[in-house]
This record gives structure tokens, C-alpha cells and sequence, in this order.
């Protein structure tokens, strides 16, 4: 059930914050930069973590993706962080709490899809971010799992993003 939860998100993350492509559009470092300041602003509302684990990046993913239902150029950037916390941590109550401790910049969004775990989609709309928070457990240890997907980035020329399983590159 969480990687439809997932998938709903990077696909209503594009479509709310993918602006099309202008002479203003962000350069792909510029929105990598406000996913990962998004992601580390969330993981010091966490009281004590023991631990932050950011995984491995991935390849920038494109923005005309058919599957996503844009035409727009560029690439996104997708983060993953987990957030380790004590075993008696209230999920609930910090899920719940979160928009209100990022302050007013940060909009929580309901995606209409139910799930078993406290869970919060959170959107930025200055920066052009959004970020899933999940309750997790992670070989074990309680968790927040972190998902932070940018607004569309130009790659500079050297750079292609990778091909999607939807289709093709023009």
C-alpha cells in the first residue's frame, strides 16, 4: 500500500509544481538545492533523531515523462532521507503537528488515498517542493521516511536526464 502512496505523490508533486519552461525556470542544481534544504529543515523538527540516513540519488528524472502528462523540459530531482527516532516516538502526533512547526511557507495537502501509517504530503509552493513524511520501519528501527521531489530544473547541455519506463526521449 505504501508504494501506491508513493506513486500518487511523485505523480501529484510534477503535475501541482512543474512549471513550464520559461526564460525564468531554475536551473536543476537550483531545485536539487531547495529539495535538499526542504528535506533538512523537516528533519530538525525532529526531536533527538539518532540517526539521518540520505540515500542514494538517483538520476534526475525528466519532466515530459508521458506518464506524468507534461510537455515541460528539464528534470526533476528526487530525495529520499530516513529519519531514525526513539522507539517510543508518537508518530502520530508528530505527523500531525508537522505543517503547523514548518510555519506558514508549508501547505499540508490530503491525497484522498488512505493508508495504514500516519503519513503527510507537504507542500512549498515558494520553492516549488513537495514532501511525502511517512511512519517507517527500517530494518528494525523506527523511522520518518523522507520524500522530497522538486519543480522542473534545466540540466545543463552535457546532461540528459534518464529515460522512463513510459516512453521515449524526443
Amino acid at each position: 500500500m505504501k508504494s501506491r502512496f508513493v506513486g500518487a505523490v511523485a505523480l501529484t508533486s510534477v503535475t501541482l509544481l512543474a512549471g513550464g519552461c520559461s526564460a525564468n525556470t531554475p536551473t536543476y542544481d537550483a531545485v536539487k538545492a531547495e529539495a535538499i534544504t526542504a528535506l533538512e529543515e523537516i528533519a530538525a523538527t525532529v526531536p533527538q533523531p539518532g540517526e539521518v540516513l540520505r540515500l542514494p540519488e538517483g538520476d534526475p528524472y525528466p519532466c515530459d515523462d508521458p506518464l506524468l502528462l507534461s510537455q515541460r523540459d528539464g528534470a526533476f530531482f528526487t530525495g529520499q532521507w530516513n529519519v531514525f527516532v526513539p522507539p517510543d516516538f508518537d508518530f502520530d502526533t508528530y505527523i500531525s503537528t508537522l505543517p503547523a512547526q514548518l510555519g506558514e511557507d508549508w501547505e499540508a495537502q490530503d491525497l484522498g488515498i488512505e493508508v495504514s501509517f500516519a503519513a503527510v504530503y507537504l507542500v512549498n509552493r515558494e520553492r516549488g517542493v513537495s514532501v511525502s513524511v511517512d511512519e517507517a520501519e527500517i530494518d528494525g528501527r523506527p523511522a520518518l521516511d523522507l520524500i522530497a521531489i522538486s519543480r522542473c530544473g534545466i540540466l545543463p547541455n552535457d546532461v540528459r536526464p534518464r529515460k522512463s519506463a513510459g516512453g521515449h526521449r524526443r
